[in-house]
């Protein structure tokens, strides 16, 4: 099983598990799509600059690791020139959902992957097409 992970589980996951993702990829295929770095890297720039949740220090680690885990290949990228946009356009009028959370579902579509999210909008459209998990639903399931 694959799973495609959405903006609002990367950071999440690498909070509570860091490079014990290592581990878990070992497992377990992880993808995530190329705007979800810069998404996770904005939720990390609240968490210290504005939450002030999470230091600065802790935050570049953060990222740091991240990016570790993509340039290992642990968490692989899908890159939007991968993606079908016609579709993501098409599916995302039909829903009336924005064309970014459109690009997860349409993702998950084309590679075959379990959808990751904890935005409630985002599943219930989602699993019209694809399957979907919520971050605990993940925990318990896999990351034992």
């Amino acid at each position: 099983m694959k799973l495609l992970l959405d903006a609002s589980i990367i950071v999440p996951l690498l909070l509570d598990y860091g490079e014990k993702l290592l581990d878990i990829a070992t497992r377990i295929p992880l993808h995530i799509t190329d705007l979800t770095i810069y998404e996770a890297g904005n939720s990390l720039w609240k968490l210290s600059t504005l939450w002030k949740t999470v230091s600065l220090e802790d935050a570049v680690e953060i990222i740091g690791v991240l990016k570790d885990l993509i340039r290992k290949e642990v968490i692989a990228i899908v890159r939007f020139d991968e993606l079908d946009l016609y579709r993501i356009i098409e599916l995302a009028t039909a829903e009336k959902t924005t064309f970014y959370d459109t690009s997860y579902m349409v993702a998950a579509e084309a590679l075959g992957a379990v959808l990751v999210t904890e935005d409630r909008e985002l599943k219930e459209k989602a699993k019209k097409y694809v399957d979907v998990i919520t971050y605990n639903q993940l925990r318990q399931r896999h990351l034992r």
